[in-house]
């Protein structure tokens, strides 16, 4: 989706005030605290759209809010890098507006895609304050059910929130069960960075 609204942008849409209030929106909701996602999340999603608390379904929606301008900005980023002398020559032998963007612009412009995209999953990753306010805190004793077996709108908690209430606890078992669960996290954010960096390298275009 945030691909999709950066190539509409960058290539399609007309230059005019309706399409600059929404890049203004964009680069002010990527500063936006993360806290706000989660009021935001509570208002829509759950208060308004009826949809049960702590499910992993209003957690997803809201952190897909939260990293949509984050993508939306690196795409347009790495499109813009992109030389005009590309598309003119693509133009000059023919190509359509379309023919250019998904043949020629969108490939050259992947590996700034492909990093921004995962930086901003690696973020949303670590993300505990929008969960608490939409209820992510239930403590789970069962595994949830599959997917499509209605598993999105049981009762789930986030790995951050996991670990401070293990680590919060008296016992010393649930202190190394956060410790474990730390390491999973840090594993999973060590992983989507360096996966950035590998895309990056292979895919990168030298002008």
């Amino acid at each position: 989706l945030g691909v999709s609204a950066s190539i509409y942008l960058e290539e399609f849409a007309p230059k005019n005030r309706w399409t600059d209030l929404i890049e203004v929106n964009i680069s002010n909701l990527a500063a936006v605290p993360s806290i706000v996602y989660g009021i935001l999340g509570l208002a829509i999603f759950i208060n308004f759209a009826q949809f049960p608390q702590s499910s992993p379904l209003v957690g997803a929606l809201v952190l897909t809010l939260m990293t949509l301008p984050t993508i939306i900005i690196a795409t347009r980023a790495a499109i813009r890098a992109v030389p005009p002398s590309i598309r003119d020559a693509a133009m000059g032998v023919g190509a359509s507006k379309m023919q250019v963007v998904f043949h020629h612009v969108l490939p050259l412009a992947a590996p700034g895609i492909l990093t921004g995209t995962i930086l901003g999953l690696a973020s949303a990753l670590g993300e505990t304050a929008p969960l608490l306010l939409i209820g992510m805190v239930a403590f789970v004793a069962n595994y949830p059910a599959g997917p499509f077996d209605g598993g999105i709108f049981d009762p789930a908690t986030a790995l951050p929130v996991q670990v401070y209430s293990w680590a919060s606890r008296a016992d010393p078992a649930f202190i190394e069960r956060s410790a474990g669960a730390i390491i999973v996290l840090l594993a999973f954010l060590l992983i989507m960075n360096i996966l950035a960096i590998v895309l990056r390298r292979r895919f990168e275009r030298r002008w």
